[in-house]
């Protein structure tokens, strides 16, 4: 199974997402996908667990680049439609095109049912 995960979404973004997907990933055989501004991501990779980047804990931790995050504030529909790189637009979208199994997503509820409801699926969860 491939997950995809958001992972600036939420509170403490991207630490929150960084140290669940590395404790589910001694937990499971799957590959988990990290959805978000990697820079920051690598960055934050560093100052816990002290490397360059997430593969280096896991070769089943990846990183997908998305420049932009849609915050809780943001209006969920013009969010969806401005922030075409944001992590969850970019997630939903790689969810479609069958680059992963399940998009999971702690980040502005509204925006992530108004961008579900826009997708037309086959078989897939969110």
């Amino acid at each position: 199974m491939k997950i995809l995960l958001d992972a600036m979404g939420g509170d403490n973004a991207p630490e929150a997402s960084i140290r669940g997907a590395v404790k589910a990933i001694k937990e499971i055989e799957s590959e988990i996908i990290l959805i978000g501004n990697e820079e920051i991501i690598n960055k934050k990779v560093k100052e816990i667990y002290n490397k360059e980047n997430i593969s280096e804990i896991s070769d089943r931790l990846k990183i997908h680049n998305a420049s932009q995050t849609i915050e809780m504030e943001d209006i969920p529909t013009q969010a969806i439609k401005q922030k075409k790189d944001s992590s969850m637009v970019v997630g939903f979208n790689m969810l479609k095109k069958d680059e992963g199994d399940v998009f999971i997503s702690a980040g502005n509820s509204g925006a992530l049912l108004t961008r579900s409801n826009f997708i037309s699926w086959k078989n897939k969860r969110c």
